[in-house]
């Protein structure tokens, strides 16, 4: 018996089984403002006070500490920290971002 003949092939997911739901999509999106956001104020911050500022370690444990967060809570900090009122205003916000990360 050949190696060939004892693999199973498995089956493949159709296309649309593979895709993130848009509702993670969009934890992911205000997650990612966050994050930014949070990472240009402590950025800020830092300069000001003469200390050192890791974008690599800021974005490792950002994403560590809120990876299973809610979007509804996401969302309420966004609005509290950031004025950012609802969705429509965290879409702007992430169109902001990659527009000056260009």
């Amino acid at each position: 018996m050949t190696r060939k003949s004892q693999v199973q092939v498995q089956p493949k997911a159709k296309a649309l089984d593979r895709v993130i739901p848009y509702t993670e999509k969009l934890r992911l999106m205000t997650l990612e403002v966050l994050r930014e956001e949070s990472g240009r104020e402590l950025e800020s911050a830092a300069q000001w006070s003469g200390e050192e500022f890791d974008w690599k370690v800021h974005n490792a444990e950002f994403r560590k500490d809120y990876k299973e967060t809610p979007l509804s809570e996401l969302i309420q900090k966004a609005k509290l920290l950031y004025g950012l009122a609802d969705l429509d205003a965290i879409k702007v916000r992430r169109k902001l971002h990659k527009h000056f990360s260009c």
